[in-house]
């Protein structure tokens, strides 16, 4: 039980970075990229940028609990990060910023050329994927 909860504190702790990440890198896009590259393709090369940014942040947090943690804890700090930046997303950006739903529900339709669900994918199994690619460094020590 103890473990778990460690696992799910660290969690927790590196969740602000994330925050931190996209909101440089959404005001990076927003006064370089779109400027000069127009909206979407600034859509598309800041959602790729954070989400190679957010694998980097998680590879680095599994290298160092991957051996305390299993697959399976790995997986539900995902989950509790993508829950996160759903609350986070749909809740400060509806009732703060006073973005209308239809304006954040968008960025969702991979139809229409948005990729901020690759974003959701990348958090949710970002760590259990990186897990198993460390391998759990090669000793196989971690279990499922």
């Amino acid at each position: 039980m103890m473990r778990q909860r460690t696992a799910y504190l660290l969690g927790l702790a590196i969740w602000p970075i994330f925050l931190v990440t996209a909101v440089l890198l959404g005001a990076f896009r927003e006064s370089v990229i779109s400027p000069a590259l127009g909206e979407q393709m600034a859509h598309v090369i800041g959602t790729l940028l954070f989400v190679s940014v957010m694998l980097a942040i998680q590879w680095i947090f599994v290298a160092k609990v991957g051996e305390s943690f299993r697959q399976s804890d790995l997986l539900l700090i995902g989950l509790m990060w993508t829950a996160m930046i759903l609350f986070f997303e749909l809740g400060f950006f509806h009732f703060v910023a006073s973005v209308p739903g239809e304006r954040l529900l968008a960025d969702y339709n991979i139809f229409a050329g948005r990729l901020w669900l690759l974003v959701l994918l990348t958090t949710l199994f970002g760590p259990p994927t990186i897990y198993a690619v460390q391998g759990w460094r090669a000793g196989g020590k971690g279990h499922v």
